[in-house]
């Protein structure tokens, strides 16, 4: 009896002495699912709805933790009409703030509202995890593929997944604050309805409190009651006759609110914001009578010079109402005076790389909001099309764009002033930038470290490579074309069949070689030390060297007589 005492009381002791276990808490996670479609380019007074949502997201996300994983996914941003345009931008994982906020920043609304699929989509990326998972809708509008989200929403519920589902609606009618609420419901979570910046923050913060802070959320605050329904039709029957009189709605106005730059275009229309499909048509800035409905715009601005663009905006008209269509985004280039009207410039989407719209004046131009790539080009054969800059376009404002970054090849007065072309290249890859062929005059050129290159003809000789050069932004960059080779023929000689300018590195081994064929005129290189090969005809003479080797010094031209 004694022994096992010994054993039971030496067991306690161990117990205590072992090291204390640490349980973690199970790990959060905040899921948001944010609307992209095109009607989120609609205003709440006054803003645009997708910028207050930008902006919100950024102090949000600024404010959050890095501990809480987080997940980011937007529907309807990159196609119209596609039920299945849903993307995760942020994936599931600790949460990288720079980069989310990037992603966020780069949404640009254009099609439909598929909520019941995103929410499938969803569910199926944190079903992998053991995290407790809240899920957080952001909305403006119903769904508007088929599907019925509240059901879908109440299955995966039933089907065990670890997760609590919020809906936030952001100025929505009175059908889809329905919806949304039923989502939340069915996700076991709560509907928050938000009419401007602050109540969308204050719902975010108030969700992203309960998992932060664990703590629990208090009910929404009131809200203003739903417009009331309709009055049902009366109609009345006439003693006299079997007609019914009814009253139908009748259309709204649409009235154009813009500053004087704006002159009248070639046209403009009104689109459905998620489908694309063509509602209406006009000339002109008069007032213009249009049914009810929710639109987006498309404007061309001129016949020839311009094309169709989607300015985002989206209006909601209602019978018998006059809206104002705000449009007073634009952009302005400003260049130096030697820059002549080019071919066309115009804003380029970031991520697809195609340009989205061109002009051909340099005068102030209608656009939507959003980054793009600038791109430029100078004439029609002489240039290629050239990503100037990134810029930012700010909405109801006209964005000034100084294009000042230039490059001019200066050339020594025995350089031929006909060339097939010159260009500048990746210093890395060697890929061409941005190539021209009107001869030596400035361009505009983005700024950055490039190869020089020169091409005296496209058939009789080769690529010169003449050197490096770093051009700053803002700057007319020169670069002296005044350093070369020229033989010198005897009386009667024939030009060659070939001669090759043989670049060699500081152990004598060959480089790079230029050739040059049936000609004596001088060739542009870039300094260092050079051989020379020489073959008078194709088939009845063999190749010589004229000369072993030479140094030839920048600025200089070297000479070689026959």
């Amino acid at each position: 009896m004694v022994s096992r005492m010994k054993h039971i009381t030496f067991a306690l002791l161990m117990l205590l002495l072992m090291p204390a276990v640490t349980v973690n808490a199970q790990q959060s996670l905040l899921y948001y699912i944010l609307d992209g479609s095109g009607s989120m380019w609609g205003r709440v007074n006054g803003k645009l709805k997708i910028q207050i949502a930008k902006d919100v997201m950024t102090t949000l996300i600024n404010e959050t933790p890095t501990d809480i994983h987080c997940g980011i996914m937007v529907y309807g941003h990159r196609k119209k009409g596609d039920c299945k345009d849903i993307e995760i931008i942020v994936p599931i994982g600790p949460l990288n703030k720079e980069a989310a906020i990037g992603k966020i920043r780069s949404i640009t609304p254009k099609g439909k509202t598929p909520i019941s699929s995103s929410i499938s989509m969803a569910f199926e990326n944190i079903r992998a995890t053991e995290y407790a998972s809240t899920i957080v809708l952001v909305s403006d509008g119903i769904e508007t593929c088929g599907s019925d989200p509240c059901l879908v929403t109440r299955s995966l519920k039933e089907s065990g997944i670890n997760f609590i589902m919020h809906a936030v609606g952001f100025g929505v009618k009175s059908d889809a604050a329905k919806q949304l609420s039923c989502i939340a419901e069915a996700g076991g979570g709560k509907y928050f309805s938000t009419t401007n910046a602050a109540d969308l923050l204050t719902a975010l913060n108030r969700i992203k409190e309960s998992v932060v802070e664990k703590k629990e959320i208090e009910p929404p605050p009131a809200t203003e009651a739903p417009p009331p329904e309709p009055e049902p039709i009366k109609q009345q029957v006439s003693k006299s006759s079997t007609s019914i009189r009814i009253k139908a709605s009748g259309p709204g106005r649409v009235s154009i609110k813009a500053d004087p730059w704006l002159k009248a275009p070639y046209y403009w229309k009104l689109i459905d914001p998620e489908t694309g499909e063509e509602k209406a048509r006009f000339r002109g800035l008069e007032e213009q009578l249009v049914p009810p409905g929710e639109y987006q715009v498309v404007w061309r601005q001129s016949e020839h010079g311009s094309r169709e663009l989607i300015l985002g905006e989206v209006i909601s008209v209602e019978s018998r109402k006059t809206t104002g269509l705000i449009l007073k985004t634009g952009i302005r280039i400003v260049t130096p005076a030697w820059v002549k009207q080019p071919r066309f410039w115009g804003l380029q989407d970031l991520s697809t790389k195609k340009t989205i719209v061109s002009f051909k004046p340099t005068t102030t131009q209608l656009v939507p909001s959003g980054e793009y790539n600038l791109v430029w080009r100078q004439s029609e054969h002489g240039s290629d099309t050239l990503t100037l800059a990134k810029i930012n376009i700010e909405p109801d404002k006209v964005t000034d764009v100084a294009l000042a970054t230039a490059l001019n090849l200066v050339p020594a007065d025995w350089v031929p002033p006909r060339l097939r072309y010159w260009e500048i290249q990746d210093t890395k890859s060697a890929t061409t930038v941005a190539r021209f062929r009107d001869g030596f005059q400035p361009n505009l050129v983005p700024a950055g470290t490039y190869r020089v290159v020169y091409r005296k003809g496209e058939h009789n000789s080769t690529d010169s490579y003449l050197g490096d050069i770093t051009i700053k932004e803002g700057k007319m960059n020169e670069f002296p074309l005044n350093t070369g080779v020229k033989l010198i023929p005897q009386p009667g000689m024939k030009p060659p069949y070939q001669i090759v300018f043989i670049e060699l590195d500081q152990s004598g081994k060959e480089t790079r070689k230029v050739f040059l064929s049936g000609s004596f005129d001088p060739m542009p290189l870039k300094p260092g030390r050079y051989k020379i090969t020489y073959r008078q005809t194709q088939h009845t003479s063999g190749t010589i060297t004229l000369v072993e080797s030479f140094d030839l010094p920048a600025g200089n031209l070297v000479e070689v007589e026959l």
